[in-house]
This record gives C-alpha cells, sequence and structure tokens, in this order.
C-alpha cells in the first residue's frame, strides 16, 4: 500500500462504496456523522460527529473551513507515531455523498493532511483496485 510514497494512503467514499468493501484489518474508518458503519474487520471505525446544529458533517466547508476531519487526520497520525494508537497502513474517510466534494477540498487545501496523507480518491462507482 505505501510503495514508495511514505505516506499513509487515504480514501474518501460515500456508504454506498464503503458497504462493498471488505475490511483488511489495518485500515482505519473515521466515519462523518450520517454515513453508514461497514460489516468488514477494520482496525478501527471512528466517528466524527457533526459539527454544527445544521448537521453539515465534519466535512462542510462553510462551517469548518480547515476541517474537522484534517484535525482528526493529524491527531490519528500522532497516536499512530507514539503507538497510542495500532499501526495503521490507510484511513478510509465516509461521508455522505452530498458531503464528499467539500470534504474532497478541503482535505487536498489542508498541508497537514498533505504532509502525511497521500490521497487515493476514488471514484464513486469503483472499489479500490489495491
Amino acid at each position: 500500500m505505501r510503495g514508495d510514497d511514505e505516506r499513509i494512503a487515504l480514501d474518501l467514499m460515500d456508504d454506498t462504496a464503503f458497504a462493498r468493501l471488505p475490511g483488511d484489518g489495518k485500515t482505519l474508518v473515521l466515519r462523518v456523522a450520517g454515513s453508514g458503519v461497514g460489516d468488514g474487520q477494520w482496525l478501527d471505525q471512528l466517528v466524527l460527529p457533526a459539527s454544527s446544529p445544521f448537521a453539515h458533517g465534519g466535512g462542510c466547508v462553510c462551517c469548518t473551513p480547515d476541517g474537522a476531519i484534517a484535525a482528526m487526520l493529524a491527531d490519528l497520525f500522532r497516536a499512530r507515531v507514539t503507538g497510542q494508537r495500532p499501526w495503521f497502513a490507510r484511513v478510509i474517510v465516509v461521508v455522505p455523498a452530498a458531503l464528499r466534494e467539500g470534504t474532497r477540498q478541503a482535505l487536498e487545501a489542508n498541508r497537514v493532511v498533505a504532509a502525511r496523507y497521500r490521497p487515493l480518491w476514488l471514484s464513486m462507482t469503483n472499489t479500490p483496485a489495491h
């Protein structure tokens, strides 16, 4: 999964695409409020609560320009490096389809995310080719 690029693989998908994936035991799943739960054997599934009273979710660019998701990814990286969390090779961010584009933009604009994570932006209709 890591190849020549030593950053952690980062996938972004909606509930439908995520539901089709089998867990691999070494991937962390970060679900934005309102997204469903996968059935696979994941390393862990964390839920990022809605950040506004309008339930736009953690990726909403109008409520959290830098993104609560980016902050959570920074915390996960720090916990991984310090041994507070098991080593993970990949993170999947599961967001409702309506929030996907705003979430993608927020993550791409965040320098900390770009330094530590390698985006693998998946098509909403395709499963990953890993």
